[in-house]
C-alpha cells in the first residue's frame, strides 16, 4: 500500500517546489490540430429539426486538441504544443487561451490564409452533440519540423489518426522518446497499420468503446489484455462513470470515477485524464496515482463548460488529489 502523504509530496515537488519554480519534470511535447468550442450548455434536450431551444449557459473556449496541453500547463507541467490556427478571429482567442495556460507554442501556431477549426458544442446534463467546420485541411506540420520537435523532447502525446497520416511513431522511435497515444474516433483503411503504430507506444489512452472496437472484444478487461499482448507497456481503459482501468507491467489497476460536483458538461474529460497520466509519467508517479490522478481532473473537468476553467491549477489539483 502506499502512503498518501508520499504521494501529495512526490505531486508538490515535481510540479512546483518551494521556491515556487518548476522542477526538472519531464518535457511533453503534444501534437494536434487546435479548434475553437462554441459551446450552448444547459440545454433540456438537443432540438429538432427546424426547432430553436435557449440555452443556460454561453461561452467560447479553446478546445479540442489544445485541451490536453491547457491543462499540463496550468498544473505546472513544462508543456510545448505544436499545433496550427487559422489567422481569423477563432485562431486569436485560442493562441490566447493557450498563453494563458502558460503553453508553448512551437513557432507561432498561426498558418497563412487558413481558417480555425470550429465546433458548436451542444451540451445536456445527459451528453452533448457537435457540429464542426474543419477548417482548410491540409498538412499543418512538415516532417522536419516534427523531427526538431520530437528530438527535443521527453514524451510526446498525440492521436492515432495523427500518427496514420504523420511519421510520428517512427520519429519517436528513432530518437528513444516515449509516445502516448489516445485513439479518439478514428476509421482507417488498414487495421494492420493500426495496430503496427499500437505496437510503439508507450502509453495508449483509449475509451472502453474504442478498445471493444479495436480488438473485437466484448468488455473492456479481454479489450485491455488484447492490447496489451500487442506489446503495448501501459494500456488504460477508461469507461466514464465506472472509472478507469489499466494494465501495467502484467499488473492490473482499478480507479473510480472521482465526483468534484455537478456535471454540467463532458466536453474535454478525456482530454483532461490524459494530462493526468501524462504528469505521472512527467513527474515519475506510479500507474495507480496516475490514473487517480486522472481521475481527479477529468471529475473537475465535467463540473465547468468546456475542457478547462480558470479554476484549474497546481494548488487546487494537489488539494482535489489529497483529498480523494
Amino acid at each position: 500500500m502506499h502512503n498518501d502523504n508520499d504521494i501529495v509530496t512526490t505531486f508538490r515537488n515535481h510540479l512546483i517546489n518551494q521556491e515556487g519554480e518548476e522542477d526538472a519534470m519531464k518535457r511533453v511535447l503534444c501534437i494536434a490540430e487546435s479548434c475553437c468550442d462554441i459551446i450552448f450548455g444547459g440545454l433540456p434536450r438537443i432540438p429538432k429539426q427546424g426547432e430553436e431551444i435557449y440555452c443556460g449557459h454561453f461561452e467560447v473556449k479553446a478546445g479540442g486538441g489544445a485541451n490536453t496541453p491547457m491543462v499540463l500547463g496550468r498544473i505546472g507541467v513544462p508543456v510545448r504544443f505544436l499545433t496550427s490556427t487559422g489567422e481569423d478571429f477563432f485562431g486569436g482567442m485560442v493562441r490566447k487561451a493557450l498563453q494563458e495556460s502558460r503553453v508553448e507554442l512551437a513557432d507561432t501556431g498561426i498558418r497563412a490564409g487558413s481558417a480555425t477549426p470550429v465546433s458548436a458544442v451542444l451540451s445536456t446534463k445527459e451528453d452533448r452533440s457537435f457540429v464542426s467546420y474543419g477548417g482548410d485541411g491540409g498538412d499543418f506540420v512538415t516532417e522536419k519540423r516534427l523531427e526538431e520537435e520530437i528530438r527535443q523532447a521527453d514524451i510526446v502525446h498525440t492521436y492515432l489518426g495523427y500518427c496514420l497520416h504523420y511519421p510520428i511513431s517512427r520519429l519517436c522511435a528513432a530518437y528513444g522518446k516515449k509516445l502516448s497515444l489516445d485513439t479518439s474516433c478514428v476509421d482507417a483503411d488498414s487495421m494492420e497499420e493500426v495496430k503496427e503504430i499500437l505496437r510503439t507506444c508507450h502509453f495508449l489512452k483509449v475509451n472502453e468503446e474504442e478498445a471493444m472496437k479495436l480488438t473485437k472484444e466484448s468488455e473492456p478487461w479481454r479489450a485491455a489484455e488484447a492490447l496489451a499482448a500487442m506489446g503495448i507497456e501501459h494500456v488504460i481503459v477508461t469507461m466514464g462513470a465506472k472509472g478507469s482501468i489499466a494494465l501495467c507491467g502484467g499488473k492490473r489497476y482499478e480507479q473510480p470515477a472521482i465526483s468534484m460536483g455537478v456535471c454540467v458538461d463532458a466536453c474535454g474529460a478525456g482530454d483532461s485524464f490524459a494530462a493526468g497520466i501524462l504528469t505521472g509519467a512527467a513527474a515519475g508517479l506510479s500507474m495507480a496515482d496516475m490514473l487517480k490522478l486522472g481521475a481527479v481532473l477529468s471529475g473537475m473537468c465535467v463540473t465547468w463548460y468546456g475542457g478547462v476553467s480558470d479554476e484549474l491549477d497546481a494548488d487546487t489539483t494537489r488539494k482535489r488529489f489529497r483529498e480523494n
